[in-house]
């Protein structure tokens, strides 16, 4: 009995040995081979193989695929769209919604432009506040003194440092923000405005600062080598060429218009037309990218005549500015956009292209049409769709509409 207890003990631990040694195959993929596989793949999948290993979250995260990743992006992905509407009385009162990321536009039986649903609520965490702008997959939020910028694909934001400007007394309600890049040095930079006014609604002071966004960032000076007049941000901003241009006040009968230098960081004053007479709090006028060039344009007239008046800087050193030139618009979509309480009419970050929506929203009609200057054609209606009944009531929002690609960035603290 003993034998034959030791015989079957021996034959069951060889058979065990022999199933637990198997072959071991390790495939190795070159690092260049990665760098040339890993911009196609879809941002979502990117973010699960940082799993893989360290040198593929190094891989990813760096900023050298990032960069290759949106340059691919930018020329072989669609575009999506983003709506931020925020309650002007309720602050907190914030919404954030989107097309879907496969959505097909349906084409309108009136006009046969394309129409697209903002159908996607996005319960994005600890990002509320007023919009600033988005810029190469990123968005800059502010609410107060602080500003949050969010990748809206990985779901990660980083708030930015309190802003404590030397000269300035209490600028949370006089504080101006915009998020940049500069192409030279693959920086980005958010430029900060804050003033202060006199009794007689004159600007006193103003201090402008940079962040350059990193790990460990800090508020710092501008450093341009020659200081721009005191003046209050009025316009929304807009690039071109990576150069941030926007209205403001000089004092209280004197708009400009101010240009900053991503890369430079130098600012240049440009005088507003005179034919223009464009005074910021009074007149419906805005700025825009026309043909690569800055254009302001006033539409106090559109609904009447149909009809805006667009000038193009020549010169900004000199103000020079090209003679007037009226744009006749659609007038039928004017109208039926203004029914409720006016028109709004926006540049978007593309060249020639407005887009003109009522003051109102109303989910049951297309809540903007974007229309395009160089081809003197509507390309598309944005429809608005299964908004919560607070923002369906409301009359009171900041409601802003913009088209990005996905980023794969890694936001750094």
């Amino acid at each position: 009995m003993r034998f034959s207890f030791r015989l079957a003990a021996g034959k069951r631990e060889r058979k065990r040995r022999r199933t637990v040694v198997k072959p071991q195959w390790k495939i190795s993929i070159p690092e260049n081979v990665l760098m040339e596989i890993l911009p196609r793949l879809p941002a979502k999948s990117l973010m699960r193989f940082k799993c893989v290993s360290k040198l593929w979250y190094s891989l990813i995260s760096s900023r050298y695929l990032t960069n290759i990743f949106h340059k691919s992006s930018s020329s072989t992905q669609g575009r999506r769209l983003f709506m931020s509407l925020v309650d002007k009385e309720m602050n907190y009162n914030y919404a954030l919604v989107s097309s879907s990321r496969d959505s097909v536009p349906v084409i309108s039986p009136y006009d046969s432009v394309p129409v697209f649903d903002l159908d996607q609520y996005l319960d994005m965490r600890g990002i509320e506040g007023c919009f600033v702008n988005a810029l190469r997959g990123l968005v800059c939020f502010r609410i107060g003194t602080r500003v949050r910028i969010c990748n809206l694909t990985t779901r990660q934001h980083v708030t930015l440092p309190i802003l404590r400007p030397i000269t300035v007394a209490k600028p949370i309600d006089n504080v101006w923000n915009y998020f940049g890049h500069d192409p030279v040095h693959d920086e980005y930079k958010v430029f900060s405005t804050v003033w202060e006014m006199s009794e007689e609604e004159r600007v006193v002071r103003s201090e402008h600062h940079v962040l350059v966004l990193g790990p460990e960032a800090s508020w710092r000076n501008t450093q341009n080598t020659i200081t721009p007049p005191p003046h209050r941000p009025y316009s929304q901003g807009i690039s071109i060429n990576n150069v941030l241009y926007y209205g403001a006040w000089v004092d209280k009968n004197r708009c400009v218009v101010m240009s900053f230098d991503m890369r430079s960081e130098e600012f240049t004053l440009i005088e507003l037309p005179l034919e223009a007479g464009i005074v910021w709090n009074t007149s419906p006028a805005n700025l825009m990218n026309y043909k690569g060039k800055l254009a302001v344009f006033e539409y106090s007239s559109v609904l009447n005549s149909g009809s805006m008046d667009l000038w193009v800087v020549k010169d900004a050193g000199k103000s020079q500015w090209s003679n007037k030139k009226t744009i006749d618009l659609p007038i039928f979509q004017t109208r039926s956009l203004a029914m409720s309480n006016g028109v709004l009419i926006h540049a978007t970050n593309h060249s020639c292209e407005i887009r003109l929506s009522s003051k109102e929203i109303n989910i049951h009609k297309p809540h903007s049409v974007i229309y395009d200057l160089e081809k003197n054609k509507i390309t598309r209606h944005i429809q608005v769709m299964n908004l919560f009944d607070s923002f369906c009531i409301c009359k009171f929002l900041d409601v802003t509409f913009w088209d990005d690609i996905e980023s794969i960035m890694y936001l750094e603290t």
